[in-house]
């Protein structure tokens, strides 16, 4: 084999594995991109959302492969609305419960994870909780 026909292979065999590795993309969810929408309240701290915020992205990012997570949103008014969501997990006067809301994409890999490929996932609500202030946030839940 000469030289040229060794580099030509050599060439091929990489672009092969660039493509494969195209189609194949990450194994997890992509968190690169996501808007946050927050504000402090009454009952949280920008800190305390922004938290909520990073646990939900890391659950998120360690799962949920072919989507693509565009926004997370807290607003305490929706949160008023999960009352009874508290109660089940026992976290009235047991410590601190929050409810964010999000949006994603998925792609043609998604229905690996049960997700409608191509498909767009509005008011997703992630469920966390923590035993006390200082505690990290724990997701417990998330779904319609």
């Amino acid at each position: 084999m000469n030289r040229k026909t060794a580099l030509i292979a050599i060439a091929g065999t990489f672009a092969a594995l660039g493509i494969l590795a195209a189609l194949v993309g990450p194994s997890c969810g992509n968190v690169k991109s996501v808007e946050r929408i927050a504000r402090a309240t009454d009952l949280y701290s920008k800190g305390d959302i922004d938290d909520a915020f990073n646990a939900v992205e890391s659950e998120f990012a360690s799962g949920f492969k072919g989507c693509t997570l565009d926004e997370l949103r807290y607003d305490d008014e929706v949160e008023s609305k999960f009352l009874d969501e508290m109660l089940a997990h026992e976290q009235k006067g047991k410590g601190d419960l929050i409810v964010v809301l999000s949006e994603f994409t998925t792609d043609w890999r998604a229905a690996d994870e049960g997700f409608s490929p191509n498909d767009r996932y509005e008011d997703w609500q992630w469920i966390l909780t923590r035993p006390s202030q200082d505690a990290p946030w724990k997701v417990v839940d998330w779904g319609y």
